[in-house]
């Protein structure tokens, strides 16, 4: 019998055996999507429309990049209004996160730097603009306003349909990228380097 603390609050499935990094998912029997809290499971509403568009890969799927195999369990969707981009949680075979990132057929790797380090940059900086973390040039190549659409599967924090951040990215010289995220006196940077998809290894799950 699964633990009743871990079961859909709306439709009574059970979840015996969720990932303990798992903070919120889609329930796969009604679709309400679930926030995990110390001792139960709460429904936090709709889960978004998503634009579905051809995918190099998605939910279930296996993912060989930059030298290591992961399993993409999360699909969440971002507008920034000239288009949308996805983003992909995955586990490494070690159980470790990382966000593979879609846009346009660009493909990003990327690793959350731990909370209060990473650039010393609290606000976004403009396109153009040139920076250096530990030694390295970067340069900002994009800096937008997101809006998350749609989520889809499991995610290790607590995404809302309809919320907004401002996100710069910004590229080193040998294919680093720095990415970074700024909302409500808060930012998150992140880490990796640009994949080329002709090089991606993938083993559909369905």
């Amino acid at each position: 019998m699964p633990d009743p603390a871990l079961t859909c609050p709306n439709c009574g499935y059970g979840f015996p055996e969720l990932r303990r990094s798992t903070r919120m998912f889609d329930c796969p029997s009604c679709g309400t999507t679930l926030f995990r809290g110390q001792d139960a499971l709460a429904p936090m509403g709709d889960h978004g429309v998503m634009h579905e568009t051809p995918m190099l890969f998605g939910i279930g799927d296996a993912v060989w990049a930059d030298g290591m195999q992961f399993e993409i369990v999360g699909h969440a969707q971002f507008d920034y209004g000239r288009g949308f981009w996805d983003e992909m949680w995955a586990l490494d075979g070690n159980g470790d996160g990382a966000w593979l990132s879609i846009d346009e057929g660009d493909v990003v790797l990327q690793r959350a730097f731990p909370p209060g380090s990473g650039p010393r940059q609290p606000d976004p900086l403009p396109v153009g603009h040139d920076f250096t973390y530990q030694g390295r040039k970067y340069t900002v190549t994009e800096a937008d306003q997101a809006k998350c659409v749609a989520i889809r599967g499991e995610f290790p924090e607590v995404l809302e349909i309809g919320e907004q951040h401002l996100f710069i990215n910004a590229s080193g010289r040998d294919g680093e990228v720095l990415s970074g995220e700024f909302w409500d006196g808060v930012h998150q940077w992140f880490e990796g380097v640009w994949l080329d998809p002709f090089t991606l290894t993938v083993r559909s799950g369905a």
